[in-house]
């Protein structure tokens, strides 16, 4: 037991350090990974590269509005990593944590583990993972305990999952939309920001394609 212990903590913290990496990469070079521009795998997503593509796409938008870019910060992560994961597995879709009173706002969530900001921000998204145009597709039901399948209404063909990079980039487009998104992303008093995705339960197993729940946090 203390063998697994060990092996699972070694692997954390090869991930960890392999993470880290990411936000010391430019949003250009991040973007351009192979690994980025691959499908997601809703059964078994990358969540250090969501959470990094939500990053890099978000700084695009500070560097076309010649903004300074977003510095990543490590606390923030696990604050936007919490209320993601909280949304799935508890099923709402809220700034507010419904089921976690020492959670339930962002500076609940920030300020137990920091005081260094003097300004917070959030920004939260569901968001699509089929590559579906204006979200419309159709779907053949399982037969014998299988899976949904999802394809084009008009040419019946199979959709595929979005890459991580035009996914990340799709999230993003919708918050810049977002007359108040927008304003968060591009608050030049706003110095720190980080993002979590989090994936739905039990993928292809309804007729309700893969989608995301997405918590994006600053401080400044």
């Amino acid at each position: 037991m203390k063998y697994l212990f060990f092996i699972l903590l070694l692997s954390n913290a090869i991930f960890a350090q392999r993470d880290s990496v990411f936000y010391k990469m430019s949003a250009q070079k991040f973007l351009s990974l192979p690994q980025i521009n691959q499908p997601i795998d809703v059964r078994n997503p990358d969540f250090g590269l969501l959470d990094a593509a939500l990053f890099h796409a978000t700084n695009e938008q500070r560097i076309a509005f010649n903004l300074p870019i977003f510095g990543y910060a490590s606390i923030i992560h696990q604050a936007a990593i919490g209320h993601s994961v909280a949304m799935i597995e508890q099923d709402f879709y809220n700034h507010d944590n419904p089921f976690d009173v020492a959670n339930k706002s962002l500076p609940d969530r920030i300020f137990k583990k920091t005081k260094a900001y003097r300004q917070l921000a959030e920004n939260i998204a569901q968001h699509d993972i089929l590559m579906a145009a204006g979200n419309m597709y159709c779907f053949t039901p399982p037969k014998s305990g299988g899976d949904f399948f999802y394809y084009d209404c008009k040419t019946k063909k199979a959709l595929p999952m979005m890459t991580y990079a035009d996914f990340a980039r799709s999230v993003v487009n919708g918050w810049m939309n977002s007359p108040h998104h927008r304003a968060n992303i591009l608050d030049p008093k706003l110095k720190f920001m980080a993002c979590s995705g989090r994936v739905s339960k039990n993928p292809y197993k309804s007729q309700r394609s893969p989608f995301a729940r997405l918590t994006q946090d600053f401080g400044g």
